[in-house]
């Protein structure tokens, strides 16, 4: 899978600034609006048009609900809606206009990725059951792997960490990020835990297939 690209809407600059540096530090490819116009021009534009949409909500601003329902009409885009507004009526009725999840504030940012990333891994396994990256092949449903349509036999952990592998092709992925998505951010084991089953994979792959690249004193990203 391509990089994710997320839209974060929200009026307050400083707290727009801080979430996307967050998550452009995390390889998000991220879109930052403050303007609710600009917003929905990317999201019904035909270039450049959001993964996932973050929208922190203004409870002041009567126009916040309205703008739920202009993306709405423009896209089905998955939606995270962030308000200081902990009333049931108003997350149901947020839930009502078909967002996707509502989290009320604060929310640390480790802690809000984790939400996106669920909601894109969802909507990825929705529009796309089988995944190829160049010789190889993913069933992520029945969480099979095919080397040039021949089985290939991993592990449960094997597959995790080379399907994060290949939704993140291109990307540089450090060791922490690997470990925190693949083995949990309780996992209290160390970078050797990522290292090893990379060799695995590789091996694997054999050398004819070098597709998870050494970055070195960083991580691994993956390319074909």
């Amino acid at each position: 899978m391509s990089e994710s690209r997320l839209l974060i809407l929200n009026k307050n600059e400083s707290e727009n600034q801080n979430m996307a540096e967050y998550f452009g530090d995390s390889n998000y490819s991220v879109i930052s609006c403050t303007m609710y116009k600009e917003a929905v021009d990317y999201v019904s534009g035909k270039k450049h048009r959001p993964d996932l949409v973050i929208f922190e909500m203004d409870v002041l601003d009567r126009d916040s609900y309205e703008m739920i329902d202009q993306i709405r009409h423009h896209s089905d885009v998955p939606m995270i809606v962030i308000s200081c507004d902990d009333r049931l009526d108003s997350q149901l009725y947020a839930y009502s206009k078909k967002i996707d999840d509502y989290i009320v504030k604060p929310i640390p940012f480790p802690l809000l990725e984790a939400h996106v990333e669920a909601i894109l891994r969802r909507s990825g396994e929705k529009s796309l059951s089988v995944e190829r990256a160049g010789a190889l092949s993913v069933d992520y449903e029945g969480r099979k792997i095919y080397l040039n349509s021949q089985d290939l036999k991993v592990t449960t952990k094997e597959f995790d960490l080379l399907e994060y592998f290949i939704k993140h092709k291109g990307m540089v992925l450090t060791r922490d990020k690997l470990l925190d998505s693949v083995w949990g951010y309780d996992y209290i084991g160390g970078y050797r835990s990522v290292d090893t089953l990379v060799k695995k994979l590789r091996a694997k792959l054999t050398k004819e297939y070098p597709y998870i690249k050494t970055v070195y004193g960083v991580g691994y990203c993956f390319d074909v």
